[in-house]
């Protein structure tokens, strides 16, 4: 049987559908990979911040994705190309205080800045804006100053770690209301002050080594 032309034509426009098909999924797969513009700025003055492009993140550049190129870095969901995890610890040799910027990654919902004992200071308030975040790592550093009571009203959060650094003052009693806190650990500090009610089911390590905290899990006050 012979084939016309119309047959020819219509196979054609059929791999021309099924070709643009393609090359569509390819570059939505690439748009969700990349890095959105803003986090990336407020990434790169995070690095600024700690030594500049030729210090310990000297992988943070400008000229690269920052979701498939930088270390200790990552995206995800909600929304493709925004920052949500930032884990950087052990040994890297940072120093001075936490960057206030950190507060501009809306979609954070992991940082670790942990085991640094040159990070100092305290706690910025721009954290506060940190609504989505679910686990805080900042143990093992020189942090100072008191705990920040906007951190017991981050509802989202799950994991929450500031043991051995140089904290005063007492636990703000909204860390014992948050509906999902399963990991919490302030030990190695120099809080004092009673044990909020609702953080009682954490074990005495948790708060072991400090100045004076009292109530349950340890002696009551």
């Amino acid at each position: 049987m012979k084939t016309t032309p119309n047959k020819f034509l219509l196979l054609h426009l059929t791999l021309l559908f099924l070709s643009s098909i393609y090359f569509s999924t390819s570059n939505a797969d690439d748009v969700e990979f990349s890095c959105n513009a803003n986090d990336k700025a407020t990434l790169l003055k995070i690095r600024d911040h700690f030594g500049g492009p030729n210090g310990r993140l000297s992988d943070w550049d400008n000229g690269t994705d920052c979701c498939s190129d930088w270390s200790f870095v990552g995206c995800g969901k909600p929304l493709p190309g925004r920052i949500t995890v930032v884990t950087i610890s052990r040994g890297w040799g940072l120093s001075g205080t936490l960057p206030a910027e950190f507060g501009d990654l809306p979609y954070l919902n992991f940082l670790s800045l942990a085991e640094m004992p040159k990070v100092t200071g305290p706690i910025p308030n721009s954290f506060s804006k940190l609504q989505r975040l679910q686990k805080l790592d900042l143990g093992s550093n020189s942090l100072s100053g008191s705990i920040p009571t906007f951190l017991g009203q981050l509802k989202g959060l799950q994991e929450f770690d500031l043991s051995n650094n140089k904290l005063t003052g007492v636990i703000p009693a909204s860390f014992g209301s948050l509906p999902s806190l399963s990991q919490f650990n302030v030990s190695f500090n120099q809080l004092c002050g009673a044990i909020p009610t609702g953080l009682s089911k954490f074990a005495k390590s948790s708060f072991d080594h400090n100045k004076c905290l009292c109530g349950a899990p340890l002696a009551a006050c």
